[in-house]
């Protein structure tokens, strides 16, 4: 087992991550959180031995291998170094940091003393992307050489808080199926204080992506489509994976029979792990992922590179100006 700590007790520390722990091999030991009474509730529904309103005291007491640090971003940024310079490996909700160059303080911090940086990317961990992604890697699919995705919903309070606490899901996302970004360009329109947002990015192995990114859509809408060499998959709202295998020529078009697709979806009706909503949204597979990872002494993904491209990619969606522009990302 690894021993482990959690510092912010908020709703996705409670709703998401400690219920996840049940699928891992992580073993909570202590909970800290400003709010001593919160900290004690939410340690105690999740069998935590001892919970702290201090964090630096917790790194101080606790005989612990890995922390995750879970609020706003601030808190990842300013508690991850501290977990870092404890000796500690960190799990750390995205965004990493408030802003680019403090996300880079983590991977430097990191990097220097050898320790393993989680990002809380859960969608790359999410069942049914994974499911695609393992698709996409078959013979049969041919090379990657589009995405199309869409990851749009209610509005927001700024651009800023747009971008890094939800469409830095989407920007992550493109870059699990398609590679580093090699350049692109960004639409964007502002529409009574919130905005429409459109890319068109180059991938370094020569694949693109459409990816679309609104704040004037209800609740969330989420959808990828992958595209092979005359193969495609389609994902809606992680719940629906279709498959649909090559169609090379227009004798292949015109069949109608049940080859034409393939399609997957949870069976609900019966109670296994991956019925489970914290399996379908990746929040179980990307901590047990950290967990054995860090057992195993192998690297953990998404890592804190990771998640320094996807405030890149961030950023310069917040720096574009209004109308249709080169994507520039900051060195």
């Amino acid at each position: 087992m690894v021993r482990f700590a959690t510092i912010g007790a908020g709703f996705q520390t409670e709703q998401s991550i400690l219920p996840s722990l049940r699928f891992t091999d992580l073993e909570l030991v202590a909970v800290c959180d400003l709010d001593e009474e919160r900290a004690r509730v939410v340690g105690s529904r999740h069998g935590a031995l001892r919970t702290y309103t201090d964090y630096q005291k917790m790194l101080a007491s606790e005989e612990i291998d890995a922390v995750s640090v879970v609020g706003p971003p601030e808190l990842h940024h300013e508690a991850g170094l501290a977990v870092l310079e404890s000796g500690r490996h960190l799990f750390v909700e995205k965004p990493p940091a408030p802003d680019l160059a403090k996300a880079r303080q983590i991977q430097a911090a990191a990097a220097s003393r050898g320790l393993q940086v989680m990002v809380g990317f859960m969608k790359r961990h999410a069942h049914a992307y994974v499911r695609a992604r393992e698709l996409s890697t078959r013979p049969g699919f041919g090379r990657r050489t589009m995405l199309r995705l869409n990851y749009s919903h209610v509005h927001y309070a700024s651009l800023r808080e747009h971008a890094i606490f939800m469409t830095v899901h989407g920007l992550d996302l493109a870059r699990y199926f398609m590679g580093d970004v090699a350049g692109g360009s960004v639409a964007k329109r502002e529409i009574d204080g919130n905005y429409v947002i459109a890319l068109l990015v180059q991938h370094e192995d020569g694949g693109f992506s459409q990816i679309t990114l609104s704040t004037h859509e209800p609740r969330v809408q989420e959808s990828v489509e992958l595209v092979g060499e005359s193969a495609l998959i389609q994902v809606t709202n992680l719940t629906e994976l279709r498959y649909h295998p090559r169609a090379s020529t227009w004798e292949d078009v015109q069949s109608t029979d049940e080859s034409m697709v393939s399609l997957w979806y949870p069976e609900f009706a019966i109670p296994i792990e991956y019925t489970s909503n914290h399996v379908l949204q990746g929040y179980a597979g990307q901590l047990r992922h950290f967990a054995n990872a860090l057992a195993a002494g192998e690297a953990v993904s998404p890592n804190i590179d990771d998640g320094v491209e996807a405030m890149r990619l961030a950023e310069a969606l917040c720096d574009a100006p209004d109308g249709i522009t080169p994507l520039r990302l900051r060195d």
